[in-house]
């Protein structure tokens, strides 16, 4: 069986890319030290791995376009190349979904998210990969910007920045790379020793506890053999039970119960962390409202599909081709996760202006279209054309000056001019 790289596959031959002795570490203004991957948050808290789940997985729904704009409309392009690049296979090994959640991801966990363009030999975008590193650092190679990225299995690659799709969170330090300074750490650490003492609290709930008075000289054979075996007696039974003595023993139990934390405690940490990425608990519990899931996508998820929009499109298309007005768009039905009567609401409103088709009424209430449904408008006739308008008045005033101008009639029905 033929061993095969996938290092290789993805970066090519090795030393095609100019490697650590070729290059020079850029100085950077604010930067100055390798940026690791922040994997303890992913791994250490149950909590941070759900919410970045959340984020992710409606963050991957977002539906990429090529378009084309053209005298300021959004014309779709013919790239069906591309378009299929970026909404169903960007490599062989994954579908656009997986590929936006893991950029997502790890742009969530360590501040920065990559994918590799491959190119052809006309420059063209044939795969996307998402990266999972352990470490970046900047390079400058003849005056052109490079990331050396170090690897889970210890392989090094150097990737020229133009051929990177990079994704940046908590861009507040850093020049380049977002070097994020978590005080998240903290609060999990307070949270999991929080949630330590329930566990502790049913453990030691049930254990036998007590002061025990045996009879006799403290040290003798005999005392040393009894408390013993009221040790024994303990230890077999520390998940509760009976123990048994005789009348040289007196045991007198503790009566006091181990205290867990408070909920509230507990509560308000989580609510950090949900401040932190963004969400809210009901987003995380999946019994959002409208109007939560309005204020989440518009605080959260807008702000990756403006970042995925600007930077696919800047790394994909060359100077030309973006002066030509290809665009890349990440958008989302919004509509989706609104209610039947908002729904119903909105057609009710727009339908009469002649603004939605048919089809557009039935995909905003997800039904199926129909034929002749992209093209069937309809408008009520309380509404009028603006420029009709204008020239329903302009004729209304020339026939009141023409019959100002016949003149009045006098008595005998002639006219004064």
């Amino acid at each position: 069986m033929e061993f095969r790289s996938l290092i290789q596959k993805i970066f090519g031959n090795s030393g095609n890319e100019p490697d650590a002795p070729n290059s020079v570490r850029m100085e950077l203004i604010n930067d100055w030290k390798n940026v690791f991957f922040n994997s303890g948050l992913h791994t250490n808290d149950i909590l941070v791995k759900t919410c970045v789940d959340v984020i992710a997985k409606h963050a991957a729904k977002l539906k990429p376009t090529h378009i084309v704009l053209d005298g300021g409309k959004k014309v779709p392009a013919e790239d069906s190349a591309l378009s299929h690049l970026l909404t169903l296979e960007p490599n062989p090994y994954m579908t656009a979904y997986d590929m936006l959640y893991r950029v997502t991801a790890s742009t969530l966990q360590s501040g920065n998210g990559y994918i590799k363009i491959k190119r052809d030999a006309r420059g063209r975008a044939i795969e996307l990969w998402p990266l999972d590193y352990m470490s970046t650092d900047i390079r400058e190679v003849a005056g052109e910007l490079y990331v050396k990225f170090v690897f889970l299995n210890g392989k090094r690659e150097t990737v020229p920045y133009a051929d990177l799709i990079h994704i940046r969170n908590f861009f507040q330090k850093g020049d380049i790379v977002s070097d994020v300074d978590s005080n998240l750490e903290a609060v999990l650490s307070l949270l999991e020793t929080l949630q330590q003492s329930f566990e502790n609290a049913a453990v030691n709930s049930g254990k036998i506890k007590g002061v025990a008075q045996i009879a006799g000289q403290i040290g003798s054979d005999q005392w040393k053999q009894k408390s013993k075996l009221l040790m024994e007696q303990i230890k077999d039974k520390e998940t509760g039970g009976i123990v048994t003595t005789d009348g040289t023993i007196s045991f007198t139990p503790n009566d006091t119960e181990p205290v867990a934390a408070d909920h509230s405690q507990l509560d308000y940490l989580r609510e950090n962390v949900y401040r932190y990425f963004g969400i809210s608990k009901a987003i995380v519990a999946n019994n959002y409202t409208e109007a939560q899931w309005q204020a989440f996508f518009e605080s959260t998820i807008e702000p990756l599909a403006i970042r995925f929009s600007q930077e696919f499109t800047r790394k994909i298309f060359t100077a030309a081709e973006i002066a030509a007005g290809n665009r890349i768009i990440f958008d989302a039905n919004r509509l989706t996760y609104a209610t039947t009567a908002t729904k119903t609401e909105m057609i009710r409103q727009l339908r009469p202006l002649g603004v939605l088709t048919t089809n557009q009424c039935l995909e905003i209430m997800n039904l199926p279209p129909v034929d002749d449904g992209d093209d069937r408008l309809v408008q009520t006739l309380n509404l009028v054309n603006t420029q009709l308008v204008d020239e329903y008045q302009k004729a209304k005033a020339g026939k009141e000056v023409k019959d100002d101008g016949e003149g009045e009639k006098d008595s005998d029905g002639a006219s004064e001019s």
